[in-house]
This record gives C-alpha cells, structure tokens and sequence, in this order.
C-alpha cells in the first residue's frame, strides 16, 4: 500500500491508459563536439564518443515509460518484432511494468535511429531508418476488454486502421457514464487524417503540423483549427479540446468555445537531452487531465515544466523527481 499522496496513491482507482503506436530503438552516441560538414571526413567519432547506449523509443512507447515514471498504469499497444535482438524493446517495457499482454509480433525488425548528442552545442543529430513494420489490425483492436480502460491515446498514422479503433470505441461509448476519453497526437498529414478529430476529446498538434500548413504563430494556428472544426458538418460530432506544443514559446490552447490562450514554456535548468521531451509533454498533460482531475489550463501548465524538466537529463528516469517534496 502506498502512501496518502505518493505518485501511486494517485492513480489508485483509476482504470489503464492505452497507448497505440509504434516501439523503436535508438542507438546514442555522445560526444564532445559534433564536427562540421568538410569535417566529417577526417574526424573519427567512434574517439571522440564519450558514452553510448542503446534507449527504447517511438511516441506511445515514450508515453507509457513517462506515464509509468508518474505511478500509472498503463498499457502499449503495438506491433513487436519477435527477432532475439530487439526482444530486449519488450523485456524493458515488462521490467518498467508497462503492460503488452495485447501487443501482436512479427519477424521482422522494427524502426530505428542513430542519435549523435553533442555536449558542447547541446544539440542532436538523428539518422533514421523508417523501414516498413507492420501496425497492429483492428483485429488486435477488437480483443480489447474495453471496460478495463480510461483513457486511449492515439497517433494519427493508418487511417484505417485508427478510424476503425475509434468507431469501435465511440460504439463502446455509447450509453455509458464510463466513456473512454480519446486523445489523438497529430504531427503531420493534416488533411488526410482530419477525419479523427471527430471521435476525439483532446487533440494534441505539433508546431511540425503547423509549419506544414504555413501557420507562423500559435494563434493563427489555432484560429486555422477552430475555422476548420468550425465548417464540420455532422450530427453529434465531438468538439475537441486542442493543445498546440510551440516548444519555447510553450503551448497553446483552442478551448471548445475557440477560446485561444498561451501557456509559457519554463526554460530548463541546465540543457542537457531535449529527445523525448514533446512524448513527456503528452504524458503529462494525461496524467494532470485524468489522474489528477485538472483543468486544461493547469495540465498544459504541468505538461510544459514536466517536458523542460525532462531536458535536464537524458532518458526518463528522472521524471517523477518533479513531483517529490524537497527535504527542507
């Protein structure tokens, strides 16, 4: 049992929080100082590396180890490679005790990134290897016990196949007090995947998005957004709450009456490793929203000093911290 107002006593009572999505790997190599272009040539990295490692990724695998790190319990739904190499991606999500009792597997090998951080920039050079894995069906979908579930967090790839997921919990929905909230991530292909929106009660964009459409600012991208929820046309349709990550501007809020406001970033401490901090940001804007009860103001708040905290460390072990007392 844990204590009264522990991370874990928190999230007691509450059902699991579904993430859907895709596990990858990153390889990272620290180094000293990246070189430039014309040098690339003549410098030996593999000298100049001062420490590497191997880190799990890909956005709904992010969320779950953020969600975790704060005393959730959550799910990843997913496609796994059953490969003995990456069978590691699942034993790290078992150890942080992320539940893939639901997740399908295949032989193959799934995404993955090499990260070069340079320490005296502190910035991050990604190549990435976006090879063809298989998503999970809807059929995976459908052996859900839907009613063990809160809240299921969604990315905006495989139309399809995510159209499908939603309808069937929009059916599911139907008639109950306990709804399954659905939040969706949205970072490219707009128009392609605006029907979502939808079937969603939360909407998080991407600046990405935004510059994608031309939109230079957080208010015009959101005024752009409540033109085009706005124009729906439908019976009952879900007027979403939208959340727009602007990095060091902070984000930005579309309220369902199309209220706009801004909720500043917090510049970190010290700036260390900003890979993931968006992924955190998602993670934290559940957690305040459906743990902890907050309104969107607050949770977005919350969200922008989990992700700048997040910045101040590589990986994620370190993100409860914010939430402990300091010992006076």
């Amino acid at each position: 049992m844990s204590k009264k107002g522990s991370k874990l006593s928190w999230a007691a009572g509450k059902k699991t929080v579904l993430c859907t999505g895709t596990a990858a790997m990153d390889y990272m190599s620290v180094v000293r100082q990246f070189p430039a272009q014309e040098e690339a040539l003549q410098v030996d990295l593999h000298a100049q590396c001062s420490r590497g490692y191997w880190q799990r990724c890909g956005n709904a695998s992010n969320n779950c180890t953020v969600l975790r790190q704060l005393g959730v319990k959550c799910e990843f739904l997913g496609m796994l490679s059953s490969l003995k190499m990456f069978r590691i991606l699942a034993d790290d999500m078992r150890a942080r005790g992320i539940i893939i009792d639901n997740c399908p597997t295949c032989d193959q090998e799934p995404p993955f990134s090499s990260v070069i951080l340079a320490k005296s920039t502190k910035t991050r050079n990604i190549i990435s290897c976006s090879r063809a894995f298989p998503y999970v069906s809807i059929e995976d979908f459908r052996k859900l016990a839907l009613s063990t579930y809160g809240w299921m967090h969604m990315r905006s790839i495989c139309f399809e196949t995510t159209l499908a997921m939603m309808q069937h919990v929009a059916a599911f929905n139907v008639g109950r007090s306990d709804k399954i909230v659905v939040s969706m991530e949205f970072s490219k292909q707009l128009e392609e995947m605006w029907p979502l929106v939808d079937y969603c009660d939360y909407v998080i964009c991407s600046r990405k998005l935004a510059r994608e459409q031309g939109w230079p600012t957080p208010e015009i991208a959101c005024t752009r957004i409540d033109e085009k929820l706005r124009t729906r046309w439908g019976l009952n349709l879900k007027r979403p709450i939208v959340v727009f990550q602007w990095a060091e501007l902070g984000a930005a809020i579309l309220e369902e009456s199309g209220k706009f406001s801004l909720a500043p970033a917090y510049k970190p401490r010290k700036m260390v490793d900003t890979l993931g901090a968006g992924d955190t940001f998602t993670a934290a804007f559940i957690y305040a929203v459906y743990i902890r009860e907050r309104s969107v103001p607050v949770a977005v708040d919350f969200a922008n000093r989990m992700a700048s905290h997040k910045c101040t460390k590589r990986g994620f072990e370190h993100i409860a911290d914010i939430l402990i007392a300091p010992v006076i």
